[in-house]
């Protein structure tokens, strides 16, 4: 250590009188600060000049680090408690039990139950509201004519009925012929006057194809599953469909008056048949034990709907598959009805 101060100081010595320095001699130390000219004494000749205790200010070696201490466990214990940090569960028993058997409060399976009847509500979801009818239309057999139509929607049944102008029905000879099957299910009764159809598509069209015993000509329905070009948010259906044939079938009743009493394409009979009078017709009150009977005044005319015969004088007459009759008959304030085989009066209000 002695030699290596020693010729550190050489070096000092020699680079303040001009000489190079050693570039063998390591350097500890920074370069010393140029010396001002009136510190240094001047030297005699022949000898080397001494350097002034100001040139070269002390180096303060550099302060070392704190020395680690062992125990690592200082700041934990120097460290102050959270109150933010979540505590720690409850391990006991019971608790465990309770985590087991409910796991979520009332209040959070209340919430679920809420959010799962939602989804429900929005899979249920119909834009458009069917409302269905009981319909009953009369089949033109003659060339040229319009078809029957029945109108139909998915999830929903429609039937179809066949009769005869006497309202006896008219039970089918084969199979229908579905000419939509991807569109349209169709299913049939054998021997029966009854077929049933269901919409697999919505917005759909098709047509169907019907033959009845003892008639000549099949009877073509067509059936659409709604309209797309129609943007009504309710959507009216045919539940059933009697579709009544302008003649007498295998099974037609007897009747008294003739046929030409029937009045099979009178659009005003249909209506009071169906339930849907027109708005200038006027229901009247009746006064008997003559059940499921109905009337009305329009005009000089009264229309009477029933499920009894009766007995006295009419003018026009339309029955629908299900029994129910319609009759027009001048206004009068008394008509009798067979009821079970009895004679029942009818008395009408006319005021």
């Amino acid at each position: 250590m002695k030699k290596i101060h020693t010729l550190s100081a050489v070096a000092l010595l020699l680079s303040a009188s001009g000489y190079p320095a050693f570039a063998a001699a390591p350097v500890t130390s920074l370069p010393p600060a140029p010396v001002p000219a009136t510190s240094a004494s001047a030297a005699p000749a022949g000898q080397t000049p001494l350097v002034s205790a100001q040139t070269a200010p002390p180096v303060q070696p550099p302060t070392a680090p704190p020395a680690a201490s062992g125990d690592i466990t200082a700041p934990l214990r120097n460290t102050t408690p959270d109150s933010s940090a979540v505590p720690l569960p409850d391990t006991s028993p019971e608790a465990y039990a309770t985590e087991q058997v409910a796991p979520l409060n009332r209040q959070q399976i209340e919430d679920m139950a809420s959010a799962y009847d939602q989804v429900k509500r929005g899979r249920a979801y119909q834009p458009v509201s069917v409302v269905p009818r009981i319909s009953s239309q009369t089949v033109n057999l003659s060339p040229g004519s319009s078809l029957p139509l029945l109108r139909t929607s998915i999830s929903q049944g429609s039937t179809i009925t066949f009769i005869d102008n006497t309202g006896a029905p008219w039970k089918q000879a084969a199979p229908p012929f579905n000419a939509n099957e991807a569109g349209f299910y169709v299913a049939y009764i054998p021997d029966s006057n009854v077929i049933t159809v269901q919409a697999r598509r919505q917005y759909d069209s098709g047509s169907i194809t019907v033959y009845l015993k003892g008639l000549t000509v099949p009877v073509v329905i067509n059936v659409n599953s709604g309209e797309p070009d129609v943007m009504d948010k309710a959507q009216v259906i045919d539940s059933r469909l009697d579709l009544r044939l302008p003649r007498r079938g295998p099974d037609a009743k007897p009747i008294v008056e003739g046929d030409n009493k029937i009045g099979l394409y009178d659009d005003e009979l249909q209506a009071f048949l169906d339930g849907t009078p027109p708005a200038d017709a006027k229901r009247l009150t009746t006064t008997g034990n003559v059940p499921d009977t109905e009337v009305w005044s329009k005009g000089d005319d009264m229309y009477i709907r029933t499920r009894s015969e009766i007995r006295d004088g009419f003018e026009r007459t339309l029955s629908s598959g299900d029994g129910t009759l319609l009759y027009r008959l001048p206004v009068t304030p008394y008509v009798t009805f067979s009821v079970m085989g009895k004679n029942v009066p009818l008395t009408i209000s006319l005021e």
